[in-house]
């Protein structure tokens, strides 16, 4: 299947869905081609409406494809009420339908048994209504003077830095290992820099990183320093650079094993509130160098790190511009009102339909939803229709809250990993935005 792009414009935004043969819900098995789409334009449906999911399969050779038993599942973005069947292929085809009443998603889930037993789970969404998706709850009254006493707690504690010069193959551009105190630990990444800059003469960019454990991305720094920038890649733990896998892998099954959760019932003990600290930190650092311009702070991450480029515009008034992809940590109290929390989801119904209410009291303080009321630069966000990780529902209800300027880009198939495409379209935009700054 050939890449190709559609534009959708929705609202007087201009909203972005890339069509991959590396993305998109298009699987190749075996003689098998596999293909699932909600069958309205851009995946979109007024509120009422009823969706069609087409599920198509073909073979590579155009022979017929015989009458392959289908497993399907429509939810709401992942939670209840779902709706179940088994079916069977007819001329290559199936088609299952779902309707919502309310600004939301369904999630359509096929899985394909093909010849010899092996199993194939397409996925695909369809947005109703998403612009009115609003929060499920308001932004606690105390929340930004709770934020406000964690930039106090932090700015009493000096940075410290230390920037280790690391060998790097490009004489144009510098790069440092870059340590520094903060709270409950360390801030630690790779700041790349273009060789020789002059005094206030760089726009910055901080790089915050996805779920995961591992070491500060070199390459992510150096890719925009190359474009001008001085940038900060950081790791979200404050841990050793360069070290061999085994190190991170002993960390992630050991200490840091499902660090998301770490406190999650005390806003005071939650990671979020020590990552939010270091993302703080990373800001403080960048704003330190001589050579930024002191104008321009780009805020830039995907998932988790999408999450903290929303709470990096709130925390730090000198972020001229965010720029969360499929952003996590957003709506964890969509619970309350039967709909689905964002990555981690902090909590789930039991058996009861019972949620920890002490778990959402306390992840109100570290939600990007929340964060985002507070943004007053432009926003540019990115949101997966047929996303399972950080759903699409939580990701409209953080962006309802944005108040300045913003878009939002649909990836229309994609699920959790964003397109190269888009993400190459919107660094280019980030580097016109800067050149625009400066006239």
């Amino acid at each position: 299947m050939k890449n190709m792009v559609k534009f959708i414009l929705i609202g007087g935004f201009l909203l972005f869905g890339a069509l991959s043969a590396a993305i998109a819900e298009t699987k190749t098995e075996g003689d098998y081609v596999l293909h699932i789409k909600a069958t309205a334009d851009g995946s979109l449906y007024k509120k009422g409406d009823t969706a069609d999911f087409l599920l198509s399969v073909s073979k590579k050779d155009g022979s017929e494809v015989e009458p392959l038993d289908v497993d399907w599942e429509i939810s709401k973005d992942s939670v209840e009420p779902k709706t179940f069947g088994k079916s069977k292929l007819s001329g290559g085809k199936l088609k299952v339908s779902g309707k919502l009443d309310e600004a939301g998603f369904l999630k359509c889930s096929m899985t394909v048994k093909l010849p010899g037993g092996k199993k194939v789970q397409m996925l695909a969404g369809a947005g109703f209504a998403p612009a009115e998706i609003e929060p499920s709850m308001p932004v606690p009254s105390d929340f930004k003077a709770y934020w406000d006493k964690q930039r106090e707690i932090l700015s009493s504690i000096p940075m410290n830095a230390k920037m280790s010069r690391v060998d790097y193959k490009d004489p144009k551009i510098e790069v440092f290992d870059v340590q520094a105190d903060s709270f409950n630990g360390l801030m630690t990444g790779y700041y790349a820099r273009p060789a020789g800059s002059k005094p206030k003469s760089c726009p910055a960019v901080v790089l915050p990183h996805g779920a995961g454990v591992c070491t500060s991305w070199m390459g992510n720094a150096v890719n925009w320093a190359k474009n001008g920038f001085i940038a900060l890649d950081f790791n979200a733990h404050g841990i050793k650079n360069g070290q061999p896998q085994e190190f991170y892998d002993n960390l992630k099954k050991g200490k840091l094993n499902a660090y998301p959760h770490f406190g999650a019932n005390d806003r005071d003990k939650t990671f979020f509130r020590t990552l939010y600290m270091r993302l703080m930190r990373a800001m403080d650092f960048l704003k330190s160098q001589p050579e930024w311009d002191g104008k321009v702070l780009v805020a830039y991450g995907t998932s988790q790190g999408g999450g903290q480029a929303i709470a990096a515009a709130a925390l730090d008034d000198k972020v001229s511009l965010t720029v969360p992809f499929v952003p996590a940590i957003c709506d964890h109290s969509g619970i309350t009102i039967g709909r689905t929390n964002g990555w981690p989801h902090f909590t789930k119904l039991d058996k009861d339909g019972k949620y920890r209410k002490d778990i959402v009291e306390a992840v109100r303080y570290i939600d990007a939803m929340n964060f985002a009321a507070f943004i007053k630069c432009p926003a540019i966000f990115t949101v997966g229709f047929a996303d399972p990780t950080c759903q699409p529902t939580s990701v409209y209800a953080a962006y309802s809250n944005v108040k300045s300027p913003k878009k939002i880009y649909v990836c229309e198939e994609a699920r959790h990993t964003v397109p190269a495409e888009h993400y190459r379209k919107v660094f280019d935009e980030v580097v016109k935005y800067v050149k625009e700054s400066k006239k």
